[in-house]
């Protein structure tokens, strides 16, 4: 008779910040329940923020799950206060818009240990229903939409700046001091030019897929990477080494040219000429775009294209708006 001797799997800490979701929620903590991760070596911590209370009971039988109230209402705060009751080797950092599949934690845990990462990120499969929602997942998973943030259509596994959801080194976690508690946006981009910054690796796994819900409407979608735009110049203020790229930019850019390119063509018509074929341009790949990815996305074509305009102007907008910020954003 054998024995099997083999290395019990490390212990994963599930950090779950928590504000006001409802069916959501639900389908995140059923996703955690359908795990084939061993039940005793994973744990499920979650930050609620909520104005009302999340009820226990709608965490799954067996799961071991501990609910702990988040004052400070912000993400950063939250997930530095579970890391504080965490017991896992690894912090796995999961949205409540989101679900994993089943064999997550074996990928997660297997690829940290294959390539030394000390933090590990996944591609992103948004699953909307609403016709806007549709076209905001197909928009927002376009290079021409985020530009080169890789886990919304990157195939290559590879470095990359930053990771989402994120599976972190406990090790590195304590070692950079967790997340920055000022910042109420942009922390996980923050802590992984930290983690860069301190010699870590942040990997790219688009092997593993993570749905995730996207906002549903184009005023959500605005008011998003707005807060995103606006929070870049306030994270780069603090002086991160390789936080800020130059085409980071490159959406205000859009935006001045936007205004100043009709302005300038009724002070000097010649100049009408270069504003509109930047124009048709812009359009042109909107539209082609807005036709691909409609389809890959089962989304109207023409809505797609519109969702284009709105990100760009939205971030740019939020990064110009940033320029003027003295501080850190004040949010409500």
């Amino acid at each position: 008779m054998t024995t099997d001797q083999s290395p019990a799997r490390p212990f994963v800490s599930v950090l779950l910040p928590v504000r006001g979701e409802s069916a959501e929620l639900l389908e995140c903590l059923a996703s955690l329940a359908s795990q084939t991760y061993p039940r005793d070596r994973f744990e499920v911590l979650i930050a609620d923020a909520s104005d009302t209370p999340v009820d226990p009971t709608v965490v799954p039988a067996g799961l071991d799950a501990h609910i702990y109230p988040n004052p400070a209402r912000v993400m950063s705060p939250g997930l530095n206060m579970l890391a504080t009751h965490a017991r896992g080797e690894y912090l796995s950092i999961v949205s409540a818009h989101s679900y994993l599949p089943d064999g997550y934690f074996e990928r997660m845990v297997d690829t940290a240990a294959a390539t030394g990462a000390a933090n590990v990120g996944t591609r992103v499969r948004k699953v909307a229903h609403s016709p806007w929602g549709l076209a905001i997942a197909a928009a927002t998973s376009s290079p021409f939409g985020v530009g080169s943030s890789v886990q919304h259509h990157g195939t290559q596994a590879e470095p990359a700046d930053s990771a989402f959801p994120g599976f972190i080194s406990r090790a590195m976690f304590e070692k950079l001091g967790g997340f920055n508690t000022a910042l109420a946006c942009n922390e996980d981009d923050e802590f992984n030019a930290r983690v860069r910054a301190a010699g870590g690796l942040v990997w790219y796994e688009p092997a593993v897929e993570v749905a995730y819900r996207p906002r549903e409407t184009p005023a959500g979608v605005f008011r998003q990477h707005y807060r995103y735009g606006r929070w870049k110049i306030a994270v780069a203020r603090l002086g991160v080494p390789g936080y800020l790229r130059a085409r980071h930019a490159i959406p205000s850019l859009v935006v001045v040219g936007a205004v100043a390119g009709p302005v300038l063509s009724i002070v000097w018509r010649p100049f009408a000429i270069p504003t509109a074929a930047a124009g048709l341009a812009y359009c042109a790949v909107a539209i082609e775009e807005g036709r691909r990815m409609g389809r890959r996305y089962g989304s109207n074509a023409l809505r797609t294209a519109l969702v284009f305009p709105v990100v760009h102007a939205a971030y740019g907008l939020g990064f110009l708006r940033g320029l003027l910020d003295r501080g850190l954003p004040k949010e409500r």
